[in-house]
């Protein structure tokens, strides 16, 4: 089933996925002492981005930036770029610019937050700064 142009049976996926990583982490402290992890969780970041799109500075959630191929096509997937087809003009405007993949403005405000979050949401259990200082 869809909700807001997501699969949400995937969303589901991601959120235990990341819940179940974070005890993973966890757990490698004491298997690996001398490790240091950190888990960038971007679908959260991606989800904060959506749903507040346009005070983020984006106008389109729910459309790739490419054409993409056609689930009913042979070999269409509803993700990949279809060879030919067009391709929006301001690329910042989207999230996505293909079926699943974010634009590159997305993937820089993942990387600002990676470097930069406190938020456990967000970077988990330090952000890449502190780990760099470690």
């Amino acid at each position: 089933m869809r909700k807001n142009g997501c699969i949400e049976v995937m969303n589901e996926a991601a959120v235990l996925f990341n819940n179940e990583l974070k005890s993973i982490i966890d757990g490698a402290k004491s298997d690996m002492p001398t490790s240091n992890l950190v888990l960038v969780n971007s679908y959260n970041s991606v989800t904060d981005i959506i749903q507040n799109l346009y005070s983020r500075g984006f106008k389109d959630a729910n459309s790739p930036c490419c054409e993409v191929v056609p689930l009913r096509q042979l070999a269409g997937n509803g993700i990949s770029c279809k060879k030919g087809g067009r391709i929006c003009m301001d690329r910042s405007a989207h999230v996505f610019f293909n079926g699943l993949h974010p634009t590159e403005k997305v993937n820089v405000e993942i990387a600002i937050k990676a470097f930069t979050s406190k938020r456990k949401t967000e970077v988990y259990p330090i952000n890449v700064n502190q780990l760099a200082q470690l």
